[in-house]
């Protein structure tokens, strides 16, 4: 493998570091220009953006130059504004993702670090975000990922869902400092409002997501704060796995969890009740009025004829989702508990990635946890290709494999008991378990033939009225006598499609030209080929009396050739009787005789002359 080392050269400005300065900023940690937006834009470019020492600013950066060793030097003229893609201070965690040439992050977008909303930038529709300072909706965001999802097979459904945490309102006796972490969604085919909610998202919902154990007395521990989110994907893309890292506010029981969710479970939370508080002095309560149409957060598609927009929704709609956000029920893991807990420790998980991974006994979800000891902290994880596991930090790369299986040693027991999916015993040494996908599998299923409307018991056989391709298969026709059964028939069944059909031959048929014969598979050939009949119906699709004609006679055509065999072999036994009546004497009783036998047996039949 090949290693290109690639140098951007893109420092903040000189007046902008001393801008910083004078504001009161660490000169190393915050007037500099750190990189906190990557994305690959398109297939040739790459988007990035910088702090540029509390003024952010973002590139295009053309991928082709990474083929070259060379160093980039980016000018304050190659790049733009980056309010609202990148935030000001480089301490502050943002979640960001490139869908569709579009920008959608979740950043704070002042020098105070105030305003945090959810954006979205770049393509061609304006610039959208969350309602400005309305702790309805956001209160003190933390944002943790982004996430675009397809719910259905049309994509003006697909939806961005946004992972997080925030203050929660609703939260018993905690005057709102109680932290919960949220799922929030958008449509990505949101523009905004026409008259309330002008260039702000008129779909934003949110819900609550429960990370919790319990104790033998029944007391719920929760583990509130979202730290990562790792979205596995599957068979189902419509339906991955969400994996998230949670840990716990207080700082009196230091513990850490991993929950897991399904995607399905979170649709499900959005398409139940709205939560609602009718004054300072209410409870959270279930929206227990009218609900308008369309439902609040529902994608402007097809679905709805008369509302191809968001623009085209009715205000009382618009209004109901600015001052409703909140979903009353809350979305829980798999199994109602987390699948990994570690309590009263001296560290809290930070990072995850999941590997789905393929052993001998079956399928693992492989977890790879990042924790805030010293030799991982402040780092990230992330998979690249060929199962390498890479953590960044500020101090430097490390690049780890996914199969380390000479640690067990060279025993077979210490090979099996480590449990570890990515590695087995091949019989010399514990080493990475391979896949190998060319095998063929045979599989019989052996039915009972029902009868019915559909199969109809016939003097030649079986009669299938409409064919189906389940039909295919083996038919055994068998006999009961006494207890014993035995085979007397065996039938096998092809179903050939239409297509199969058009790809029995090569070359034009219609036009007459030279025919290959090509094989369907598993198809085992005889004296005579089980497509020759059918090719005379490729042969002649516009002429099937025709085609029975051939039929009729051809069997024809085998009836009398074995009949002119029968007579012809009847004709030589009468010759015989003839000579032996012959030589017994010249009366006329001989002659009569004979003449009797030669009417007996060599008349043949009328119907076949």
């Amino acid at each position: 493998n090949m290693l290109f080392f690639f140098q951007l050269y893109w420092p903040a400005l000189s007046e902008r570091i001393e801008q910083c300065k004078m504001a009161g900023k660490n000169l190393n940690l915050d007037c500099a220009n750190f990189l906190r937006v990557l994305h690959f834009y398109n297939q040739t470019h790459l988007y990035v953006c910088g702090t540029g020492a509390f003024h952010p600013r973002c590139a295009y950066i053309d991928t082709s130059i990474f083929s070259r060793d060379e160093q980039l030097v980016l000018h304050q003229e190659q790049t733009e504004c980056g309010k609202g893609k990148c935030p000001y201070d480089p301490q502050q965690r943002i979640a960001s993702a490139m869908i569709d040439g579009e920008l959608y992050a979740g950043i704070s977008s002042d020098f105070m670090s105030r305003d945090v909303a959810f954006f979205r930038s770049l393509g061609r529709r304006h610039v959208i975000r969350t309602e400005q300072y309305d702790s309805k909706w956001l209160q003190d965001p933390r944002f943790v990922k982004v996430h675009a999802n397809a719910e259905s097979n049309n994509e003006e459904d697909d939806k961005v869902y946004l992972f997080f945490t925030e203050r929660a309102q609703e939260a018993d006796g905690g005057n709102g400092k109680v932290i919960y972490s949220r799922v929030a969604r958008v449509c990505k085919n949101d523009i905004g409002g026409q008259r309330s909610l002008v260039n702000k998202w008129s779909t934003f919902l949110k819900a609550r997501l429960v990370c919790s154990i319990q104790s033998s007395e029944g007391i719920q521990t929760h583990f509130d704060e979202l730290q990562d989110i790792f979205v596995l994907r599957g068979r189902d893309e419509k339906n991955p796995r969400i994996f998230g890292v949670f840990t716990t506010s207080s700082n009196i029981l230091n513990g850490s969890a991993v929950c897991v969710y399904q995607m399905e479970d979170i649709v499900m939370a959005f398409k139940g009740q709205f939560s609602h508080k009718e004054g300072p002095d209410y409870k959270w309560v279930p929206y227990p009025g009218r609900v308008p149409f369309p439902r609040p957060g529902t994608c402007p598609s097809s679905t709805y004829g008369n509302y191809r927009s968001t623009r085209q929704y009715p205000d009382e709609a618009i209004f109901f989702i600015r001052t409703h956000p909140l979903m009353h029920h809350s979305v829980y893991p798999i199994n109602q508990q987390p699948v990994l807990v570690r309590v009263g420790v001296d560290y809290k998980f930070t990072r995850i990635v999941v590997d789905r991974a393929e052993a001998v006994d079956g399928q693992y979800d492989v977890m790879f946890v990042g924790t805030g000891r010293q030799y991982v902290r402040q780092s990230s994880l992330n998979i690249v290709f060929q199962h390498w596991l890479y953590l960044g930090s500020k101090s430097g790369l490390a690049q780890v494999s996914f199969y380390q299986c000479d640690l067990y040693g060279k025993g077979c027991a210490e090979c099996c008991l480590a449990r570890d999916p990515y590695c087995t015993w091949n019989g010399k040494s514990c080493s990475r378990y391979k896949i190998f996908y060319a095998h063929t599998v045979q599989w019989n299923l052996t039915l009972q033939v029902t009868l019915g409307d559909q199969i109809i018991p016939i003097e030649q056989g079986l009669l299938i009225r409409q064919i189906d391709r389940r039909d295919a298969g083996v038919y055994h026709c068998e006999i009961e006598d006494h207890g014993f059964r035995w085979t007397l028939v065996k039938v096998q069944l092809l179903v050939v499609s239409a297509n199969q059909l058009g790809n029995l031959y090569e070359g034009d048929i219609r036009a007459g030209g030279p025919i290959k014969e090509r094989s369907l598979p598993n198809v085992t050939r005889g004296v005579h080929p089980w497509y020759k009949d059918i090719m005379a119906l490729i042969n002649y699709p516009s002429k099937m009396d025709f085609y029975c004609e051939r039929v009729w006679q051809r069997d024809l055509k085998k009836k009398r050739n074995k009949l002119r065999l029968n007579k012809n072999h009847r004709n030589a036994e009468s010759n015989g009787r003839k000579r032996m009546l012959g030589g017994g004497g010249g009366g006329g009783g001989g002659r009569r005789n004979k003449n009797k036998d030669h009417s007996k047996y060599v008349r043949s039949p009328r119907s076949i002359q």
